[in-house]
Parts: C-alpha cells; structure tokens; sequence
C-alpha cells in the first residue's frame, strides 16, 4: 500500500523466502504454485509440519499458516480443488463460509456499464473455476448469487446467453473522471467513444459512505491545533501579525503573551520604552517590535487560524504567502526575503487582478446607480 513500488518489492520478498525454502525442505519446483502470498504445495502429509516450519525460519517478521485438505477437498483462492477417484482433480468455484454473497448492487448509484461489467466478470469466474458442475449448474448458481443483489432476472438471462464481447482494438490513451450523472454521462462517454476514442472516461461517484457517516473522531478544539498559519490583530490599530507554529497553537500564543507580560512588568518596574532593556524585547518578533514602537496590545487571546499543512515543510511558504498578500501587517520585511520569485510574481499579479475586478465592478455600480437615478427622475 502506498507506494506503486511496495508490490513489486513485495514479490521480490517472497519468491526470495520461497526459493530459500523450498532448497531447504528439497521441494520439487513443480510442487509448488504461487498467487501473491498463497501458496499451494503437494507435500506427503507427514512432512507437512516440516515444511511449514522451514517456511518460518526464513524471516522473523513474515509467518505462514497452514491448511490442509480434508476429505479430499481443499480451498485454493476462489476454487475448491477435489480429488477424484481416478487420481485427478476438479474444481469448483468457492466462496468463503463467512461471504456475505454480496457484490455490487443493482440499484446502487453506479453507472449501468460498471454493474454489467461486475456481474459478467462473476459469471466468467463461475465458468472458468467449475469443472465439476453441468452448464445448467453453473446457471443456476449465477441466477441464485446475481438474483439476491437484485439483478433483474431478463438482464441475467441476456448475460448469460450472450457470448464473451471482444477486446477493443483501440485502448484509451488517457483517461479522465467524470461525475456519474444518470441520463447525461452515458451520452458524453458514447460521443466521446465516437469522435475522441484516445479518451476514455472513468466515473466518479459522489454518494460515497463518508457522506453517509461522519467521522468516528473528535474534532480537535481550535486551540489545539498545530502546524498552522495564524493572524493577530492590534487592538488600537488596523495592523495585524501573521505568524506559523508547528506546535499546538495556545503553546505559541503562550509564548506571545509572555513577552506581552515581560514587557508590561517592565514598564511598571518604572522602565521607559526607549530604555534598551525594553528596546531588546522588540527584536524578539515583529509583533512586539509594532508594541513597543506604537506602543499598541494584540489580542492574543483571539487568534485566527487562516491556514493548516500536514506538511511542516510547506508552512514556512505558506506563511510569506499571507504575509505577502495580507494588507496592514506589521511583519519585517525580512520575513518574505526567502519567497522564491516565482511566487511573488504569481502573489503580485493576483493581487493585480484583485484590484482590476474591484475597480472594474465600482465602475459597474456606480454606472448602475447613475442609471437608475436617471429612470426615477424621468418617472418622476
């Protein structure tokens, strides 16, 4: 999971492990036979618990279980293996005891092709897996399973008299997700089959569980919350600090107020705001560099919490976004010195775009205003 690498790492692992094994126990390589991490070994049933044993040996981290057959049957994937009387073996298609027989429903949100492509893949597992049972059989085990997902019987019947569609002959260069809307999508798909086939269209669906449910977590409360990016405002100005923390965010304004609280001791103590004491207080942030200088208060008890990253990495760019794009704030100039030029090109010419709309809609509304002055006046 994860990485698009970790299956095939994950092979590489285990045909390692199986090779050093099977030199150990002295297993025919004809023997053997793997699926990912299912095994099926023909074995004498008395070195069975050797085997299994020399299998375990090979890496503390990855242990194997055993299953054996019993009365000649023995469950392999999505087959059961069964030994004849003859020395031969058939197979059935399997489904666990535990399956709920459930596959996707007929009524779900899904778009049609999906769930013909789900019952036609199920009945040429059903097909392909039995080699014991008849074609009616076979039949009757697909209509019983596809019947209690209420596929509707005539469209089962269709499916199953109907032979095998051939491949395309031109797969889908690209493929791109599109919103399944009943009605609407089936038509864009078969007008891009027909004029576009590079593209292929994926449907997405929007009724997913997570919107059924809500999540079995606690929100964190707002205090508590970390890797941030957060405003102050000034309580006698319109000026405003924009800052980041990787901690909780009450830790940070913990420390603000601090600072706030060193420096009105200070004052108290009889200390000017020009005494140097108090002037090296003000290169601690430029949040206290704007309270001594104005001599103003933050009200550090009300932040504003104007962005979050998982990433830790991408808070300190986020931060001279803000910064950068925040009017009136009283951070140093040297907080944004380390913005690439990219950004500030790109933050400059949104911001230029910003100021065009605003100028061009007061126009707007001033034109309209004119406007329907003109009209009272003439109603008048």
């Amino acid at each position: 999971m994860g990485s698009p690498l970790s299956p095939v790492l994950a092979d590489i692992v285990m045909d390692s492990i199986i090779s050093r094994a099977i030199n150990a126990a002295n297993i025919p390589p004809q023997h053997i036979r793997k699926y990912v991490d299912d095994l099926f070994l023909l074995i004498h049933k008395d070195r069975v618990q050797e085997v299994l044993e020399i299998f375990n040996r090979q890496n503390e981290s990855i242990k194997f279980t055993c299953e054996v057959e019993k009365e000649g049957n023995l469950s392999y994937l999505d087959m059961l293996l069964i030994q004849t009387g003859e020395g031969r073996i058939k197979t059935d298609w399997y489904s666990k005891p535990i399956s709920s027989g459930r596959i996707l429903n007929f009524f779900s949100f899904h778009p049609i092709d999906q769930k013909i492509g789900v019952a036609t893949n199920f009945i040429n597992r059903v097909r392909t897996l039995s080699t014991i049972r008849t074609e009616e059989e076979k039949n009757q085990l697909i209509r019983r399973q596809l019947s209690s997902n209420d596929y509707p019987l005539h469209l089962i019947n269709r499916m199953l008299h109907q032979s095998r569609p051939p491949e395309a002959a031109d797969t889908p260069n690209v493929y791109r997700s599109v919103v399944h809307i009943p009605g609407l999508t089936p038509t864009i798909k078969r007008m891009l089959r027909q004029n576009v086939p590079s593209v292929g269209i994926a449907c997405s669906n929007t009724n997913t569980v997570k919107q059924l449910y809500k999540t079995a977590k606690d929100p964190v409360p707002y205090m508590q919350k970390s890797n941030v990016v957060y405003k102050i405002t000034c309580r006698d100005c319109s000026g405003c600090y924009i800052g980041m923390t990787k901690n909780q965010l009450r830790t940070r304004m913990y420390g603000h107020q601090t600072l706030i609280n060193t420096l009105d001791r200070k004052l108290s103590a009889g200390l000017s705001y020009d005494d140097p004491e108090i002037q090296l207080l003000s290169q601690k942030t430029a949040l206290m560099e704007h309270c001594i200088q104005q001599q103003h208060r933050f009200d550090v008890a009300n932040p504003t919490i104007i962005d979050c990253c998982f990433k830790t990495q991408a808070l300190p760019v986020l931060e001279m976004c803000h910064i950068l794009t925040t009017p009136q704030t009283v951070n140093r100039r040297t907080d944004t010195e380390d913005m690439s030029a990219t950004y500030s090109f790109l933050i400059a010419s949104v911001d230029d775009l910003r100021r065009e709309n605003r100028r061009t809609d007061g126009s707007r509304n001033q034109y309209n205003d004119a406007r329907h002055t003109t009209q009272d006046d003439t109603v008048g």
